[in-house]
């Protein structure tokens, strides 16, 4: 369902039988909202409503960043996939972790994510950060493989593959965007 909002454009709701709560992302041209099953239009204008101020602020910053082409994408595509599983065979043979294949996508919600049987998967907007915070992505996914969670068995981890700035490098992450 869609409708439109004096701030944000178009509003495009979406119910997901799995959603606990509501998850309301802003984008260039609109806002995206998930919803749990049941909730109502009413639920989500309220919600909205709420969290206006803050929703507004990202959407102006994403509108700030200069959007990629369809052409620079499938250039950076074809970049990632020559490099990243390189880099991820790499780093597991230099630590010794294993794991199933290595898919390159399209990602904009998160830069990388590990199945429960290994198969890890990484955004390949991770071709703009420095190297040092691919590695840390990669490093990152490759410890979801001992641990899939973030226990503190797999912080402990993340860790010593990470001379200790595991939480330092997650920081400086965070001042990057997918897209």
């Amino acid at each position: 369902m869609t409708y439109q909002d004096s701030d944000f454009g178009t509003v495009t709701v979406t119910v997901n039988p799995r959603a606990h709560s509501i998850i309301m992302r802003p984008q260039v041209d609109g806002l995206r909202v998930t919803v749990f099953r049941g909730a109502t239009l009413e639920f989500v204008k309220l919600t909205l409503d709420k969290f206006r101020p803050s929703l507004l602020s990202k959407q102006a910053a994403l509108r700030a960043r200069p959007q990629l082409s369809r052409e620079e994408v499938e250039k950076m595509r074809e970049e990632a996939k020559a490099l990243l599983p390189r880099k991820v065979a790499e780093l597991a043979h230099l630590y010794g972790f294993s794991y199933t294949k290595v898919t390159i996508r399209d990602s904009k919600t998160r830069w990388g994510s590990c199945s429960g049987r290994n198969s890890l998967s990484l955004s390949l907007y991770l071709m703009q950060v420095p190297e040092h915070l691919q590695d840390y992505v990669i490093l990152h996914e490759l410890c979801h493989t001992v641990h899939h969670d973030h226990s503190p068995q797999f912080w402990a981890l993340m860790d010593s593959v990470t001379e200790g700035k595991a939480h330092a490098l997650r920081r400086e992450l965070r001042r990057y965007h997918t897209n």
